[in-house]
């Protein structure tokens, strides 16, 4: 056997509506409650503030149309990411993330498709870690993510 076969990564994975993402656990900067918005978490602007840092939130509920809901308003949990240029980015949870040990060879590539949703590509490999579990992992592209999010344009608009 190889050692990509025998190889085992930590993953911090987190459920979003009804599915389940994974990130390397090395790519997770930390895990903290989710500030109410007396506290700087305005999450339905898309920011929360910490101390002194200022979060942008991925809203994956949104991103991949999960669900005909909106989130709820007010998730208790934020999962800190930072990007290659050191800024902060937030994904909100509704339920604490878990730390999984798995075999780098349960995870399978995604074929980049250019008729999938642009957004879709921010999905790199798909896990089935058990079947008793009954969990596909996601893993999240974070450069793709992070390349897709810092590109967007901000519109102005004018009045009278």
């Amino acid at each position: 056997m190889d050692n990509d076969t025998l190889a085992i990564a930590k993953f911090i994975t987190f459920k979003v509506a009804d599915y389940w993402f994974a990130l390397p656990m090395e790519a997770v900067l930390k895990v903290v409650n989710c500030p109410s918005r007396d506290q700087g978490g305005i999450v339905s602007l898309g920011i929360v503030q910490l101390s002194i840092h200022t979060i942008q939130l991925l809203d994956l509920h949104g991103v991949f149309g999960l669900g005909t809901t909106s989130p709820p308003r007010q998730l208790p949990f934020l999962l800190v990411l930072r990007d290659a240029n050191n800024k902060l980015w937030g994904i909100t949870l509704e339920s604490p993330p878990d730390l999984m040990e798995l075999p780098l060879a349960t995870f399978h590539s995604v074929t980049v498709d250019r008729r999938f949703i642009p957004k879709k590509q921010w999905i790199s490999h798909i896990a089935i870690p058990s079947e008793q579990d009954g969990r596909t992992l996601l893993l999240l592209d974070l450069q793709a993510v992070f390349r897709h999010e810092t590109k967007q344009p901000v519109v102005a608009t004018s009045t009278g």
